[in-house]
């Protein structure tokens, strides 16, 4: 029997980005339920036309997911606006690299791990004097680098090119099988999922913290652990690969 088997997993990251996890899911026998809980959306404010329009100004970018590599280069390009060649890229993660090389770039530098407080604390240490910076983020995300940033008294600005917003079309479905104790298991790929997931469920009889609960990375995890998840497991590498491996050795 397939280590899986008769497991159903709830897989609540958008449909284009969790197809290999859910595929890799059904392979070891279990049931992936595919219900995105956030949508995204390209942040076309004046505010951020009059930043790009300075972008020569800056030498490097700091980008920590494929989303922000994504509606970055999507308002550039809406822009018109030509990239310098001088331009350098700080990213976070093998695939924030492959996002970034499909608009033709490589990294310039890329930390250990898949932290923005190790990625900040490498960066400094080579880096002592590195210019100016242009942080490229989404509008829930966290301000670790900022707060790096400041400390280090580096010049720098942030431009959030893309807003996280909840979907709306699974929320009974989900309640409805949290309830009916139907879920096996639940995954989560970033803090903002697990919050996502909390919204919906708040006036809940049942939430779910008791389920098993794998999450993608430390900062997921902790904030898994905040919102009351008894039993919040983590890969030795922080890929969807990994997870798998997980839910296969927690379910064995």
């Amino acid at each position: 029997m397939k280590p899986l088997a008769g497991k159903t997993i709830l897989v609540t990251r958008g449909a284009s980005q969790a197809r290999p996890f859910v595929d890799r899911i059904n392979k070891e026998g279990g049931e992936a339920l595919q219900t995105p809980l956030l949508h995204f959306q390209l942040n076309d404010s004046k505010e951020n036309q009059e930043i790009l329009k300075k972008l020569h100004n800056y030498v490097w970018v700091f980008i920590t997911s494929s989303n922000g590599v994504k509606f970055f280069f999507e308002l550039v390009n809406q822009s018109g606006i030509c990239i310098p060649d001088t331009l350098r890229f700080a990213i976070i993660g093998e695939k924030t690299a492959r996002t970034l090389k499909t608009y033709g770039y490589d990294a310039d530098f890329m930390p250990s791990s898949f932290q923005a407080d190790t990625m900040a604390e490498e960066f400094f240490r080579e880096k002592s004097t590195p210019g100016m910076i242009l942080y490229v983020r989404g509008n829930r995300s966290r301000d670790v680098l900022p707060e790096k940033f400041a400390e280090q008294q580096v010049f720098f600005q942030t431009i959030t090119v893309y807003d996280t917003l909840l979907l709306k079309e699974h929320q009974k479905q989900i309640r409805q099988l949290i309830c009916n104790h139907e879920i096996d298991a639940l995954t989560f790929t970033s803090p903002s999922t697990v919050q996502a997931y909390f919204a919906i469920m708040r006036d809940m009889p049942e939430t779910g913290r008791d389920l098993p609960c794998f999450c993608i990375g430390p900062t997921t995890a902790s904030q898994a652990e905040h919102f009351g998840f008894q039993k919040v497991f983590l890969p030795e590498h922080y890929t969807m690969e990994d997870m798998v491996e997980k839910m296969v050795q927690f379910f064995s």
